[in-house]
């Protein structure tokens, strides 16, 4: 007769937090590179408002 197996196996467990490991890395990569392009946005937000209001400077 076979044994009934109760609980996770060593390896279960280990491939389990692997698993986890890999998709927090891959989050926090994807929340490192939507900052930066957050803040590569910013940079082009000001830089076109400063030129938008050199030109009305000009303008007047």
């Amino acid at each position: 007769m076979h044994a009934v197996q109760r609980g996770m196996t060593l390896l279960e467990v280990l491939l389990a937090v692997v698993v986890v490991a890999v998709g927090l890395f891959a989050a926090a990569s994807l929340q490192l590179q939507a900052l930066q392009t957050v803040e590569g946005a910013r940079r082009d937000g000001q830089g076109a408002m400063a030129a938008h209001s050199e030109q009305e400077r000009r303008r007047q």
